[in-house]
């Protein structure tokens, strides 16, 4: 499964609605939706490894150990960088810079302390932290 496969595939699991999902799909068991996780992050580490410049949202989020719905919504509202790849007014997709998720990392350790994804975007967007 690639990426691509993989968030579509989590884009159209169930969200607690009685059975049927999105997409009318049943609900999934929590082992299926963490095997893809597990394939997001195993995917992630191999472009880690390659050096590749981005991740996927699902590879960020597995990465970020957060759900990838609430990397969307920090993406959505400018409180994490990430590139939106579209033409026109389509629909696209979004990738993560592999920087901004090192950056924000590296700045916790750094601190000692809690920061801000907010902050960390903000100082992206400013050009201070590439």
């Amino acid at each position: 499964m690639d990426a691509a496969e993989l968030a579509f595939a989590i884009a159209n699991t169930s969200m607690g609605d009685g059975g049927q999902g999105m997409n009318d799909h049943p609900v999934r068991s929590p082992e299926w939706r963490e095997s893809l996780r597990a394939q997001a992050l195993r995917n992630a580490m191999q472009k880690r490894a390659a050096g590749v410049p981005t991740y996927s949202v699902p590879e960020a989020a597995a990465l970020l150990s957060i759900s990838q719905e609430y990397l969307y919504r920090l993406i959505q509202s400018n409180g994490f960088p990430a590139v939106r790849m579209r033409f026109g007014a389509g629909q696209g997709r979004y990738v993560v810079p592999a920087k901004a998720i090192e950056q924000l990392l590296d700045g916790a350790a750094a601190a000692g302390a809690c920061v801000e994804s907010a902050a960390v975007t903000e100082q992206w967007r400013n050009g201070v932290a590439r």
